[in-house]
């Protein structure tokens, strides 16, 4: 009886760890599809941004040229 009742008791203080460490990994995941989705957006945004300032560069200097 005092064995089955101390299994038991193992058995249940090592699911918690188990839930624990399942939820870091899931927290994990988490983060890094969160990170990935950033970097998916942040991309293209900065590459348009880029182009922006590109063709701002250019107006400017076309101006500067029309006025010489």
């Amino acid at each position: 009886m005092i064995a089955v009742a101390a299994a038991m008791l193992l058995c249940s203080c090592s699911s918690g760890n188990d839930d624990e460490k399942k939820k870091g990994k899931i927290e994990a995941m988490t983060e890094q599809a969160g990170q990935e989705a950033v970097r998916a957006i942040k991309t293209p945004i900065e590459k348009a941004q880029t182009v922006v300032d590109k063709e701002a560069q250019r107006a400017k200097e076309m101006e500067e040229r029309k006025q010489e």
